[in-house]
C-alpha cells in the first residue's frame, strides 16, 4: 500500500506526489579515480588488519563473559572484513598486497575499549565515504557490509565501556 498526500499538500506546479525534489546522482561525492580506489582498499586492509590485532590482545584482557562474547564477536567480523577487503584488492590488482600493520596500544581494559569504539566509528565514516563516492557495485556491496557491523560493533564497545 502506498501512501500519497492529498492534492493540497503538493508543491505547486509538480505532478508528482513529492513535489520538485531533486534525488542526487550517484556517486554523491564524485568519481574516485583508479588509483584512489586501490588506496582506499589498502586502507581498508589495513585498518581491519590492525583491529584484529587489537581486538586479538584486548580480548585477553576482558573482564567478564559478555565482554569476551562482544570482543570475540567484533574479532570474528572483522576477520571477515580483512577477507573480503583483500579478495576486492586483488579483484582489481591480480594479487594480493603487502601490508604491515602498527600495533594499536592502550594503557589499560578500558582504554583500550573507549579506543576500539572509536576506531569503529572512524572506520564507519570512512566506508561511507567511499560508497557514496563509487558506483562499482561490488566496491560498494564489500565497504557497506563492513560499515554496517563497524556501527554495531561501536554500539557493543560503548555498551562495555559504559557498563
Amino acid at each position: 500500500m502506498y501512501y500519497y498526500p492529498p492534492a493540497a499538500a503538493q508543491m505547486p506546479g509538480s505532478n508528482h506526489p513529492t513535489g520538485n525534489t531533486q534525488i542526487p546522482q550517484m556517486p554523491i561525492l564524485g568519481y574516485n579515480n583508479f588509483p584512489q580506489l586501490i588506496q582506499y582498499i589498502y586502507k581498508a586492509i589495513i585498518g581491519e588488519a590492525t583491529a584484529v590485532d587489537f581486538y586479538s590482545r584486548l580480548l585477553k584482557d576482558a573482564p567478564d563473559e559478555i565482554s569476551r562474547d562482544f570482543i570475540e564477536e567484533a574479532l570474528n567480523d572483522e576477520k571477515k572484513h580483512l577477507n573480503a577487503f583483500l579478495k576486492l584488492y586483488k579483484h582489481f590488482c591480480s594479487q594480493y598486497p603487502q601490508y604491515a600493520i602498527d600495533p594499536m596500544q592502550y594503557p589499560d581494559y578500558k582504554t583500550g575499549v573507549l579506543m576500539a569504539m572509536k576506531d569503529e566509528l572512524e572506520a564507519a565514516e570512512f566506508y561511507k565515504n567511499v560508497i557514496l563516492s563509487s558506483v562499482d557495485p561490488l566496491v560498494r556491496d564489500t565497504f557497506f557490509y563492513a560499515m554496517g557491523d563497524e556501527l554495531r560493533h561501536a554500539t557493543m564497545f560503548s555498551f562495555l565501556y559504559h557498563n
